[in-house]
């Protein structure tokens, strides 16, 4: 017998004056939603980029919890809805699990199947905060 224990984080603030909290220990989406290393960069990504343009230390906080918590938010949610697709109470989901995992193999559907189970595509990266630097001509 295997016994593991699936958590989740949820904070009300990742930040008290000039501490803040990143990754996991501010916002653990868990293992069912399989994106804790890239939520955790993003994280700290956005925090460098709120840091770096920000008026004061505690102003670049709150915009990094403005801007993170949407998405955080979404794929916490992601995660608790994907619960019974990981662990099905029954016969029919497990069939119903066993079939999505067969047609996720066929070009077109797998985008469909990644979509149910990680949630929306984000571009938090794509857009970046401060003043875009000059090109060297």
């Amino acid at each position: 017998m295997y016994y593991d224990q699936v958590a989740q984080i949820d904070m009300p603030a990742w930040s008290r004056d000039r501490v803040v909290l990143i990754g996991d220990a501010a916002h653990a989406v868990s293992l069912l939603a399989g994106q804790g290393a890239s939520l955790g960069i993003t994280g700290a990504y956005v925090l460098a980029e709120h840091l770096s343009h920000a008026a004061t230390v505690e102003s670049a906080l709150e915009g990094h919890e403005r801007t993170l918590r949407p998405l955080i938010t979404e794929k916490q949610q992601v995660a608790r809805n994907g619960t019974r697709w990981f662990i099905p109470a029954t016969p029919t989901q497990l069939r119903i699990r066993r079939t999505a995992l067969k047609l996720a193999r066929v070009p077109v559907i797998d985008r469909y199947v990644a979509a149910a189970l990680a949630g929306k595509s984000t571009a938090i990266i794509d857009r970046p905060l401060g003043p875009t630097p000059p090109v060297a001509e």
